[in-house]
């Protein structure tokens, strides 16, 4: 009695198998042991370390806005030393949606209409989305009054070499990464946990 081997097919149809079964296993292993939200904010670390150079640098006011709804983040950067001014000018409602036509929260509008930051164009710091089903948590920027869970904040990098100290969480399932912003030194570290912001 001749002993039958698998034919090539039948190994092709195992291999493929296994391997459908890894792709489809992988974003959830991701969530189970955090590596998506180590990932996003460690990454998310390194873009706020290089903005507070780059904002003393180029003697400009930089910010990194965190859009919690879209879960996603990116760099601006304005001249000089940048505030948010007070416009004397009184905008409708049907200029401001003209001008800013992606934002629908009118008094988003309004702060948009009032400030000069410019989207900041490097390929160090891309516009980025988080990974897998990672989230941003609640928001805590320095002297701002509002912490932010579920809209728009900003972390400031100002061009005397200072930031406004910031706790972001990113968050995956029950794993919790939190970046934290120092105020003098720009050093932004990602620390496993979340971490308790005293008001």
């Amino acid at each position: 009695m001749r002993a039958r081997g698998f034919t090539l097919i039948e190994l092709l149809v195992v291999v493929g198998i296994i391997a459908l079964l890894a792709g489809l296993a992988a974003p959830a292993l991701g969530t189970l042991t955090g590596a998506n939200a180590r990932e996003a904010a460690g990454r998310l670390a390194g873009a706020m370390r290089y903005m507070f150079d780059t904002a003393a640098l180029r003697h400009e006011t930089c910010r990194i806005a965190l859009d919690a709804e879209h879960r996603a983040w990116w760099a601006e950067c304005a001249p000089g030393a940048a505030t948010v001014a007070k416009d004397d000018r009184a905008w409708s409602d049907e200029e401001l949606a003209r001008r800013f036509p992606d934002e629908k929260d009118e008094q988003t509008r309004r702060l948009l209409a009032r400030t000069t930051f410019g989207a900041f164009s490097d390929r160090l710091v891309p516009r980025s989305e988080l990974p897998g089903r990672a989230g941003f948590g609640k928001i805590s920027v320095e002297g701002l009054s509002a912490s932010a869970e579920g809209k728009l904040a900003y972390v400031y990098f100002f061009p005397g070499g200072r930031a406004l100290r910031a706790f972001v969480p990113v968050v995956d399932g029950s794993n919790v990464f939190t970046v934290v912003v120092e105020p003098f030194t720009g050093r932004a570290r990602a620390v496993a946990g979340a971490v308790e912001v005293k008001e």
